[in-house]
C-alpha cells in the first residue's frame, strides 16, 4: 500500500505541474497557472525529500525537476509581485496615501517576470515528468514497506523535531527557514495520511497547517516591509521628498508584522506540543 500511495501522489502532482506548463505556453500569465505550478514544484520537493529516506533508495529526480523548478521561480517573481501590489493597496487604504513609485516598481517587475517566463516557456519542454512516476514506481518495488514505513515516521519525527521557535529578535531568514520547514511537513503529511497511523497525520495537521498559514501572513507582510523601506530609502537618496504617509506605512507594517510574528511563535509551540513528538 505504501507503493502504491506514494505512486498516486507522484502521478497527481506530476500531472498537476504538466497542466500548469500547458495552460502558461498558451497564456504567460496565467495567475492560476502560475500557482498550481509553483504549488506543484514545492510539493513535489517535499515528496522527493521524503521518499530519500526509503531504505536503499537510489532514484535520482533532479534532472527530471530542474525545469519545472526554473519555470516555477521565474513565475514565482511575476506573482509575487502581484501579490506584493495587491497587499500595498490593503495598507495605503489605511494611511490614506498610494505610493505610486512603488506601485510602479511592482508593476515593472511583474512584466519582466513575464516576459522572462515567456521566453523560458518557449525554448523548455517537462516531458520528462510524464514518465518519472512509472520510472519512480519501478525504483522502489522491491521496498520493504515494514521497513521504509519505519524510515519515514522516524523522518517525520526528526523533521518535527527540528522546528523551533526562534529567539525574539531573531533575523528574517531565521523566521523564513522555519516557514518552509513546516511546509515541508505539512506537505508530508498529505502524502502519508492514508498509510501512517492517525498520530502522525490527523493530530499533526491541523497545527502544522495553522502554523503554516501564520507563518504565511507574517511572510508576505514582512517581504513588503522590506520592499517599503529598500524604495523610500532610494527616493531619499535620490533627493526625492516623501510625505508623512510613508513613514506611517512603515511603522503599520512594523506593527503588524511584531503582532504576526507574536501568533507564529505561539502556533509553532503549538505544533511543538502535539501528543507523541
Amino acid at each position: 500500500m505504501l507503493q502504491t500511495a506514494l505512486y498516486h501522489y507522484l502521478r497527481k502532482e506530476c500531472d498537476t505541474v504538466t497542466a500548469a506548463y500547458a495552460t502558461l505556453q498558451e497564456a504567460p500569465g496565467d495567475a492560476d497557472a502560475i500557482h498550481a505550478m509553483r504549488v506543484g514544484v514545492k510539493k513535489l520537493k517535499a515528496f522527493f525529500s521524503l521518499v530519500k529516506q526509503l531504505p536503499d533508495y537510489s532514484f535520482g529526480s533532479g534532472k527530471h525537476l530542474r525545469t519545472a523548478r526554473l519555470i516555477q521561480s521565474i513565475g514565482g517573481a511575476s506573482r509575487d509581485a502581484h501579490l506584493q501590489e495587491k497587499n500595498l493597496r490593503r495598507y495605503e487604504k489605511k494611511v490614506s496615501w498610494r505610493f505610486s513609485v512603488a506601485h510602479l516598481l511592482l508593476q515593472n517587475k511583474a512584466a519582466t517576470a513575464s516576459e522572462m517566463l515567456a521566453a523560458t516557456l518557449k525554448y523548455s519542454s517537462l516531458k520528462k515528468l510524464d514518465s518519472l512516476p512509472e520510472q519512480f514506481k519501478e525504483a522502489i518495488a522491491d521496498t520493504d514497506p515494514k521497513a521504509a514505513t519505519a524510515a519515514l515516521i522516524s523522518y517525520l519525527e526528526a523533521q518535527h523535531k527540528k522546528i523551533t521557535v526562534p529567539a525574539s529578535r531573531a533575523h528574517h531568514t531565521v523566521w523564513h527557514e522555519v516557514r518552509k520547514e513546516v511546509k515541508a511537513l505539512y506537505y508530508q503529511l498529505n502524502i502519508l495520511e492514508q498509510v501512517l497511523p492517525a498520530v502522525f497525520t490527523e493530530n499533526l495537521a491541523t497545527p502544522t497547517r495553522k502554523a503554516g498559514e501564520l507563518l504565511g501572513q507574517w511572510h508576505d507582510t514582512s517581504v513588503l516591509l522590506l520592499f517599503v523601506k529598500a524604495t523610500v530609502a532610494q527616493l531619499k537618496k535620490e533627493k526625492v521628498t516623501l510625505p508623512v504617509n510613508a513613514q506611517q506605512l512603515i511603522q503599520l507594517l512594523q506593527m503588524d508584522m511584531k503582532e504576526q510574528l507574536a501568533q507564529c511563535a505561539w502556533q509553532v509551540k503549538e505544533l511543538k506540543a502535539v501528543a507523541g513528538f
